[in-house]
């Protein structure tokens, strides 16, 4: 069943392309034309290509009165024993599915909401920019991104051999808080830093067996991502998270991960397109920070790609 799923997604997302590769995007193009008309502007040309890194979020929002539809795919792992050619490296099988709509609100400011296939999740989000990087003494921009999640998948696992007791809706809560803070340092190179913290209303009190710390609801965390321009329409980008928690630290019942990705992004018309290597199995940042499990060490890296599509309403 799940091998029919991955290629009807891969099915609709090629064909999207192929249909739409000739339409433009004024969302997308209003930093070359404001460029144009206005060589000595003020403002700096856009810092990323999308509002989404891989796993990350950027400072870019929507544009007003646009929408962004945006679907991600993550297959199975490539190297690891549950991969390899039986499942041929990870096609086989789906590791997370998701899919968003985000609506630009103001200049700043967007609303959203998407749903993933892994523990059934729906999330609300909202991003507001605070800064924005200008030529006139502003070095960086600066974002807040808030994202809550819902998990109402009837046997609700908070691990792969642990079901939760409670049978109370507010357990089933999850939120994400992060700050942005990135700079174009040129054409080519963009950056940012990130912080912020992962919660859930419920956790098991499960114990780290090497230094005796116990699961938290709050799980603080780091992170940086960046862009590589390539060509005028296609960059390298990549994102990392690293976890300031005492309990996935030297943890291996279960293991945990730092999750990294790599991945290769063009632009396309109105579309973002990108292919990626992750170490994580999920998608939304709900997800990603308390239960990455594999390792890049150990072969457990999944392909996968999104695509983002700009609306005019």
């Amino acid at each position: 069943m799940k091998i029919k799923k991955s290629l009807l997604v891969v099915i609709v997302i090629l064909c999207s392309i192929s249909f739409t590769i000739k339409s433009q995007s004024l969302a997308y193009l209003a930093d070359s034309i404001q460029k144009a008309n206005k060589p000595d502007s003020n403002v700096i040309g856009s810092t990323w290509k999308d509002t989404r890194l891989i796993n990350a979020q950027t400072t870019k929002t929507a544009d007003p009165n646009v929408m962004v539809f945006r679907i991600m795919h993550r297959f199975g792992d490539i190297g690891t024993s549950g991969g390899g050619f039986p499942t041929l490296y990870g096609f086989d099988v789906a590791s997370d599915i998701y899919f968003s709509f985000e609506f630009g609100i103001t200049n700043n400011l967007e609303l959203g909401f998407g749903r993933s296939e892994m523990q059934q999740l729906i999330d609300v989000m909202g991003k507001y920019r605070l800064l924005t990087q200008n030529a006139s003494g502003i070095p960086v921009s600066l974002a807040f991104y808030e994202d809550a999640g819902v998990t109402p998948e009837s046997s609700f696992k908070l691990y792969a051999d642990a079901v939760s007791p409670s049978q109370h809706f507010a357990d089933r809560l999850s939120y994400f808080s992060q700050l942005i803070l990135d700079r174009r340092f040129n054409k080519r190179i963009s950056a940012e830093l990130l912080t912020g913290f992962s919660y859930r209303n419920y956790v098991l009190a499960n114990v780290n067996p090497n230094n005796g710390a116990t699961d938290q609801n709050t799980i603080p965390f780091v992170g940086v991502g960046g862009r590589i321009t390539l060509t005028k329409h296609s960059a390298i980008v990549f994102d990392y998270y690293y976890m300031l928690s005492a309990y996935r630290t030297n943890n291996n019942n279960p293991p945990f991960s730092n999750a990294l990705s790599i991945g290769y992004e063009v632009e396309t018309g109105g579309h973002v397109f990108e292919i990626n290597l992750s170490n994580a199995s999920y998608i939304n940042e709900n997800n990603i920070i308390p239960y990455t499990n594999d390792s890049w060490s150990t072969g457990a890296i999944k392909l996968g790609f999104s695509i983002s599509r700009a609306f005019n309403l």
